[in-house]
């Protein structure tokens, strides 16, 4: 369970995505664009970034994001996935509706268990 807020506005409203997916070689994180909307405006970080993909290179804008999980929270940098890529006939298909990149794993002090599936405090696993 994972919680994001405007940094702008961190007692403001929040997004609750009950399983985000852990990936561990994207260094930003990603939000569905439908829950962006909802957290209000959100500070740029970069406009027109161009990231590797498994569509290819693609451009993408980064807005900062307040992220929480379990107690421990960071600021992180964010792309946002459109709602296009939520239909099952999209050319690049998307279910997840946020993505946790190693750079707000280890911002929180998080280390991924590959053999439960889920992150763990840091200090548990080394």
């Amino acid at each position: 369970r994972c919680v994001f807020a405007s940094p702008l506005a961190p007692d403001g409203p929040q997004v609750v995505v009950a399983q985000a997916l852990v990936d561990t070689g994207a260094a930003d994180c990603e939000l569905r664009e439908g829950l962006v909307r909802r957290l209000g405006p959100l500070p740029m970080v970069a406009k027109g970034l161009l990231y590797e993909t498994v569509a290819g290179r693609v451009t993408h804008d980064s807005f900062e994001v307040l992220l929480m999980v379990e107690g421990r929270s960071c600021v992180a940098a964010a792309t946002v996935s459109s709602e296009e890529r939520f239909d099952p006939d999209s050319e690049d298909p998307c279910t997840d509706e946020a993505i946790i990149g190693f750079a707000a794993l280890a911002a929180m002090r998080w280390a991924v268990d590959c053999t439960t599936r889920c992150v763990r405090p840091r200090c548990e696993v080394f």
